[in-house]
């Protein structure tokens, strides 16, 4: 049931025979999830969530020495794969055909294992939707209260076609996977591709730079297998002929249906990932929370009364506990500026289904203090809950007055029981990202 051309990497080697064994229990360990919180999430998919659903299952990695995959983890798989494959070659007889077959099995399934995150990762990026727009709090803090993987994201933001660059060139290579032919030109793409992510991980310390590795791991079966003819091509200047081993599919009862795997794979990462991740750009967010905040409030406003227990505090740039200004979002989050320094939180992951766990928006950045709040019917009232963990206990109850479309009047008390009053008058600034996107750069005097 093979084909009887010489394998491209003959592997008669003992070592060689072993590396392919170590290699094959090393990815799988990786790739074969084992653990219970996959398959809650496989198993609770829904449309709404889709895109988040199939990120987080794809981008699964083992992870027995805590909530979240470390090297720990990758350290024991090579284990496990270095004594299973002295296992495994002890019990066969050398066989050439049959490590060939071995090593192209290996092939597909790291193809098809590759496109599937970059079909995501690249609809996500396409469509603008991997790294969100800045919201007006972030546009409202100094960069410099921005910490590590924050800065990353940001200038992301910042730079919607960069990212739409990005994605066009992951769904190249995603394509370009689906066809043993083309396999090798897409792993020259992803392995400087996702290179450089995996390193800008380690230096903005990322929450994904395993992930990253994982992609660079699984470029190599297929990069390994051509590298000997790119050599002799380009390095040699010889004369090369793609002499590819390739398993007779004829042979096989069902060969001649293996193009409906490969179509559901096409409609289901291809078409579905692609669809869903078009409405998400035009409707909704994968980092913000969806429930809406109090309507027509959007926007900064500065805090011209300030009274505790009674007691008024001017504005001062040294007071600690004084407001300094406040900015409404979209969505049920305000957040609050204060002179005080602020114990930033680091986020776990970015994509989640909860809004109480979309932590996007106020991890690891200063200066300003967030809340999300829920409201009453009549919009008259409504309950502010840090979601910080280091601020469980910073909680306030107001009421809500609105005397006209630019001021808002916030009464009640903290946790603690402190009274507080707080008047605002809303600003009407203008932010130059926004005002690019209404007018372009041109028309306001900005050029490349």
């Amino acid at each position: 049931m093979m084909t009887q051309r010489t394998p491209q990497i003959p592997l008669y080697a003992p070592w060689q025979r072993y590396t392919l064994r170590a290699g094959i229990l090393f990815i799988l360990f990786l790739s074969l999830p084992l653990q219970a919180d996959f398959y809650r999430t496989l198993f609770a998919i829904e449309w709404t969530y889709f895109i988040t659903d199939v990120f987080n299952l794809l981008v699964f990695l083992p992870h027995y020495f805590g909530d979240e995959p470390q090297i720990y983890d990758w350290l024991l798989g090579l284990g496990i794969a270095l004594i299973g494959a002295l296992l495994w070659i002890k019990r066969e007889a050398p066989n050439v055909e049959r490590d060939a077959l071995y090593f192209y099995v290996l092939r597909i399934f790291v193809r098809f294992r590759l496109a599937s995150i970059l079909f995501v990762a690249g609809f996500t990026k396409f469509f603008a939707i991997f790294a969100p727009e800045l919201s007006l709090s972030h546009l409202n803090t100094g960069y410099g209260y921005f910490e590590d993987w924050k800065h990353l994201y940001l200038s992301l933001s910042a730079a919607p076609a960069y990212l739409v660059f990005l994605g066009t060139v992951e769904l190249l290579a995603a394509v370009l996977l689906l066809f043993r032919r083309t396999s090798f030109l897409a792993t020259i793409i992803i392995i400087p591709f996702y290179g450089n992510v995996f390193l800008a991980d380690i230096a903005y310390g990322g929450a994904y730079y395993l992930a990253s590795a994982y992609i660079v791991l699984l470029t190599l079966p297929i990069f390994l297998y051509d590298i000997g003819r790119l050599s002799r091509l380009v390095i040699d200047l010889q004369a090369t002929v793609p002499e590819r081993w390739a398993f007779d599919w004829k042979q096989v009862g069902w060969g001649q249906w293996k193009w409906i795997p490969k179509l559901l794979f096409v409609v289901l990462f291809g078409l579905l990932v692609g669809v869903r991740s078009f409405d998400i750009s035009r409707t909704a967010s994968l980092y913000y929370p969806e429930e809406s905040g109090l309507s027509n409030i959007a926007g900064k406003y500065i805090v011209e009364s300030y009274v505790l227990n009674g007691n008024r505090i001017d504005f001062s740039p040294t007071h600690k506990s004084r407001w300094k200004d406040v900015v409404f979002e979209k969505w049920n989050t305000l957040s609050v500026r204060v002179n005080d320094s602020i114990q930033t939180t680091t986020s776990k992951g970015f994509l989640k289904r909860e809004d109480g766990k979309r932590d996007y928006e106020y991890a690891q950045v200063g200066d300003r203090l967030y809340y999300r709040y829920d409201t009453s019917s009549d919009q008259k009232q409504v309950i502010l809950q840090n979601p910080n963990p280091h601020y469980a206990n910073d909680r306030y109850t107001f009421s809500v007055t609105r005397p006209d479309s630019s001021r808002v009047a916030l009464r009640g008390k903290n946790a603690q029981g402190d009274s507080l009053f707080v008047e605002l008058r809303k600003t009407d600034k203008r932010y130059l990202l926004e005002e690019i996107k209404k007018e372009g750069r041109r028309k306001l005097g900005f050029t490349l």
